[in-house]
């Protein structure tokens, strides 16, 4: 039984931290303090340390030697890979959800957005970044593909993608996002993939452009 609780602790723990630096309580880039980590979770070091080794392997944590651990921090060349990424598994993603979803997951997606006008205040801009990331994540969750699912949860993919926050304004944004709702109310699958495609491409093209510069 003691070893039943400890990996339950153990992936408590792990999920604590993960959800930490995915959210950015713990910032790209942060030297990962492990005494702090044992007083704010009430923990042993054990299952820090466990945690921090599975992060590392995930790439969400790095080690640098003689350093500690760091928060890990992508560089322009790591996000672009990530857009890349994005678009494959979101274009064929919103594709399955619209040829073989269910109704109910369709207006849901069609919900998203359409209390959004421009120009936008910062409150406004911080609803917007918080539906974004939601809309994406909750596509692969409705593709209905449990392969896809898993390697979202596993690997971050969205999450990580938005690191630095934004990588284009609602300026450009929520005409694409309009766009995106609109085909899947029309029930047009093809059409709905190229458009998401074109959506993450795009960023990836802005972020290439930053590199450049």
């Amino acid at each position: 039984m003691p070893k039943i609780e400890n990996k339950i602790l153990s992936d408590h723990v792990y999920d604590t931290i993960r959800r930490m630096i995915l959210d950015g309580d713990l910032s790209p880039g942060i030297k990962i303090n492990k005494n702090d980590l044992v007083k704010r979770l009430d923990v042993s070091l054990t299952p820090i340390n466990a945690s921090i080794s599975r992060l590392v392997g995930e790439r969400l944590i790095e080690q640098r030697s003689r350093y500690g651990f760091f928060v890990k921090e992508y560089d322009c060349k790591e996000l672009q890979d990530l857009y890349a990424v994005r678009a494959g598994l979101e274009g064929v993603a919103i594709r399955l959800c619209i040829e073989d979803g269910c109704e109910e997951h369709l207006e849901h997606l069609s919900s998203f957005f359409r209390n959004f006008t421009l120009p936008m205040n910062e409150k406004d801009l911080k609803e917007y970044a918080k539906t974004d990331k939601l809309f994406h994540t909750t596509i692969i969750k409705y593709s209905g593909n449990r392969m896809m699912e898993d390697m979202n949860s596993s690997y971050a993919y969205i999450m990580r993608s938005y690191q630095k926050g934004l990588i284009r304004p609602p300026g450009e944004t929520l005409k694409e996002h309009l766009q995106i709702v609109e085909a899947i109310e029309q029930r047009d699958g093809f059409l709905a993939q190229e458009l998401i495609l074109q959506h993450l491409l795009r960023s990836k093209d802005v972020l290439h452009q930053h590199c450049e510069g």
